[in-house]
């Protein structure tokens, strides 16, 4: 009995096995996506950017960006001195904002040590709250931005 075999295929098993692949690719793909890097390489700091070559990289002060938390304002203020960032730290947080925003105070404390610890606020934080720290992160920017020496075209181009 080495005869031919005979298999019944339906129609809804065929489209249905079709789908399950075409879901299957689909989140194959998404999680390339999500899981592979993209952008700036993590390795890339502010090292990257065009510098001043004179002696220092900063006019020494304070200096605050505001943040909008809750129609109350938040500073950031950052502390530098001539070449380093010495401290960051938010203030005028209400009451009200630490209550719907419990995240910015330990972001904003884990965001200072690391930026303190690689002297650059252009690093890729290690957090499981990348909107929180993204904005907190941007505000520091804006505040060592007012801080940085002008050094009208004595900058070296990186490109």
């Amino acid at each position: 009995m080495g005869g031919t075999k005979i298999f019944v295929l339906q129609l809804k098993d065929i489209i249905r096995v079709g789908i399950f692949a075409l879901l299957g690719i689909a989140l194959l793909v998404l999680l390339l996506v999500i899981l592979l890097p993209r952008g700036r390489n993590a390795n890339e700091t502010q090292e990257d950017l065009p510098r001043p070559t004179t002696q220092s990289r900063y006019i020494p002060g304070v200096y605050a960006a505001k943040i909008i938390l809750n129609d109350e304002p938040v500073q950031i203020r950052v502390t530098v001195s001539e070449n380093d960032i010495l401290s960051i730290y938010m203030t005028d947080l209400a009451e009200i904002s630490q209550v719907f925003y419990p995240l910015f105070e330990p972001r904003m404390r884990d965001l200072a040590e690391e930026i303190l610890r690689y002297q650059s606020a252009y690093i890729e934080p290690q957090t499981d709250h990348p909107v929180t720290t993204g904005i907190l992160q941007q505000a520091v920017i804006a505040a060592l931005q007012m801080a940085y020496v002008e050094c009208d075209g004595c900058c070296e181009s990186t490109e």
